[in-house]
């Protein structure tokens, strides 16, 4: 029994772990804890110094359940510019889990154009139906961010439900670029 039971603990922790990502270097895993920990923002060009090696490290950190919910989004945004198609799946992971924190899904909707590129605009537009209104807010000044098809899909879904006002601004803004621009392609 008890070599069962080894080997179903054994295999929950190959199988079941929550951090997937690849063999930290511990060199790194230091200097990504240094920046992680830095008490001022680190610039993307800080972030870019370190290469693609820091992603391990980086998507450690987003995935640990363990650790600060400000810690993981931090990893998440630095995933997202040191490898960002590393950040991509838990991008889309962390946005839909419900259960996340308010922080952590606001953090992967704020990195979504930024890792899913011309595919954010219809992932997004989804969450600004979301129930959790400072998730709408997020997506909606994410997909305003992203460009006309981003803030033609805020104004639609501002037009279709007038009542949230999280969307309101972002969508008014968004209106005027969209008169602006059509009024510049004439």
């Amino acid at each position: 029994m008890s070599r069962f039971v080894t080997s179903l603990v054994g295999a929950a922790l190959l199988f079941g772990s929550p951090v997937r990502a690849a063999p930290v270097d511990p060199a790194m895993r230091a200097r990504v804890d240094g920046l992680l920990g830095s008490y001022r923002p680190v610039t993307v060009a800080e972030w870019r110094a370190l290469g693609t090696d820091a992603a391990p490290a980086l998507e450690a950190v987003a995935r640990d359940v363990q650790a600060l919910p400000t810690r993981r989004a931090r990893a998440l945004a630095a995933l997202g510019v040191v490898r960002p198609e590393a950040a991509a799946p838990l991008v889309r992971q962390l946005a839909s889990d419900r259960g996340a924190l308010r922080l952590l899904r606001s953090a992967a909707v704020d990195m979504a154009p930024g890792v899913l590129g011309a595919g954010s605009v219809d992932f997004l537009t989804p969450f600004l139906r979301d129930p959790d209104a400072v998730v709408r807010q997020r997506s909606a000044e994410a997909l305003s961010a992203s460009g006309p098809d981003g803030c033609r899909a805020v104004v639609a879904e501002a037009t279709s439900h007038p009542g949230s006002a999280p969307l309101a601004k972002t969508a008014a803004d968004c209106a005027a670029q969209l008169r602006e621009g059509s009024g510049s392609e004439r």
